[in-house]
């Protein structure tokens, strides 16, 4: 009984030491034990004011600042004076934008004083980058058939607003004749397109922009190429020679295909077959391009 007595006075007596002298941890200081107690608590209960005590308890969102700015200290960053985290130096980004700016001018500039072979082809890019106009049908036709319809956020590419693009006709843009020659057979809704007449080898060009989907032979037009082009067009090039060009190729407006093949029997010279639809129904070719 006397031993429990002995034992329980220490403890007390322990206690009572550590709440009176024991200091608080502050940050770097050593981890407390498993018999340290926070200082603001109290065994007594009432007799402690907790209000006050959590008055003068650190703000967490304060300290995690604070350990955020050292944190950063460490790479020499300047911060905002909330604390908020590392400021950018603006300034110093801007003054290597306008010194790379410059930079980059005096070596245009340069390269048009310098006649040089090298020179007038960096002369040549930089002229057409700034005077030609970027090609927005090639960025169409490959828009188009990757996603199945041309894009609906680009208001110049909306078919659906521009009814008139329906009708096909050579003033809506240009348009590249395939070969100059005579009509031979005119344009029949059950045939689809025209014969042209052309000498046999004569080049044969692409209507305008677009994918090449079909190139290979077909039984009543022979070797065939097909192009798909922007807002529902495709052009068809028939009874050509067999050459380089293969499904998955751009094309170019005005951009050589392929030549006429030689004649067929019972034909007394070469001849094109040629065809245009628009969404899936056949146009009159002459509506889009002139012939002799």
């Amino acid at each position: 009984m006397e031993t429990r007595k002995n034992v329980r006075e220490r403890r007390m007596e322990k206690i009572r030491k550590l709440q009176e002298g024991g200091p608080r941890r502050r940050y770097g200081g050593p981890e407390p034990s498993h018999m340290e107690f926070p200082a603001e608590r109290s065994l007594n209960g009432p007799e402690m004011d907790w209000g006050r005590a959590i008055e003068h308890r650190h703000d967490p969102e304060v300290e995690w600042k604070r350990k955020l700015q050292r944190e950063w200290s460490r790479y020499e960053h300047s911060y905002d004076e909330n604390g908020g985290g590392p400021s950018e130096p603006r300034t110093n980004r801007l003054a290597v934008r306008i010194m790379l700016s410059g930079v980059l001018f005096a070596l245009v500039w340069g390269m048009f004083q310098v006649e040089h072979p090298l020179a007038n082809k960096g002369k040549e890019v930089v002229t057409g980058a700034l005077t030609e106009s970027f090609d927005t049908a090639f960025l169409s036709a490959w828009y188009e058939v990757t996603f199945g319809s041309v894009p609906s956020f680009l208001p110049v590419f909306d078919s659906s607003k521009h009814q008139d693009a329906q009708k096909v006709s050579a003033g809506s843009r240009h348009y590249f004749p395939p070969v100059q020659g005579k009509l031979i057979a005119a344009f029949t809704p059950v045939q689809g397109g025209v014969l042209v007449e052309a000498k046999t080898g004569t080049p044969v060009s692409a209507l305008d922009t677009g994918l090449v989907t079909f190139a290979g032979l077909r039984e009543d037009t022979g070797f065939t190429v097909v192009l798909r082009h922007s807002s529902g067009m495709e052009s068809v090039y028939g009874q050509l020679e067999q050459g380089k060009v293969k499904v998955g190729d751009w094309i170019k407006g005005g951009e050589t295909i392929g030549t006429v093949s030689p004649p067929r029997q019972g034909q007394s010279s070469g001849s094109l077959y040629f065809a245009v639809s628009k969404d899936g129904n056949p146009v009159d070719p002459t509506d889009v391009v002139p012939f002799d």
